[in-house]
């Protein structure tokens, strides 16, 4: 009987300490995103957590230039890259695929350069408390 105790223990503490969520330390992070020195009118600039730093990839909206995250949605403490994609309109129209002929739709770019978001060699280091991160991306017209 002290066996099967024990073992019931034992499965009750291991089933209380999974968690579908991990926890780790946060930094609140807000800032700036122009191009070429002004506000970036709208997009997402993500935060990827570099080898060594424990959480996962967070995103924020960018309106008017200014991006924030809050604690609960923050990035974790350590080092991140950066990329910052924003999409737009080029003005034409495209054939959506399976659809019957003559269905269309607007044609869309990411036109932040690669440097910036696929290719990013943007860094931040979050630290525990209040960040700021401004970054202005050198493009030419």
């Amino acid at each position: 009987m002290p066996f099967r105790l024990l073992m019931l223990a034992l499965i009750s503490t291991a089933v209380g300490c999974g968690s579908s969520e991990f926890s780790y330390e946060k930094g609140t992070v807000q800032g700036m995103v122009t191009i070429n020195g002004e506000p970036l009118a709208s997009g997402k600039i993500r935060f990827i957590p570099e080898v060594g730093t424990v959480g996962k990839l967070t995103v924020a909206e960018i309106k008017d230039g200014h991006y924030q995250f809050d604690l609960n949605k923050a990035p974790a403490v350590g080092n991140h890259k950066i990329e910052i994609i924003a999409i737009r309109n080029t003005g034409n129209k495209i054939q959506i695929p399976d659809a019957p002929a003559g269905t269309t739709m607007e044609e869309t770019e990411q036109y932040i350069p690669a440097p910036y978001n696929t290719s990013s060699r943007l860094k931040l280091e979050i630290k525990a408390g209040e960040n700021e991160g401004n970054f202005d991306l050198k493009m030419r017209p």
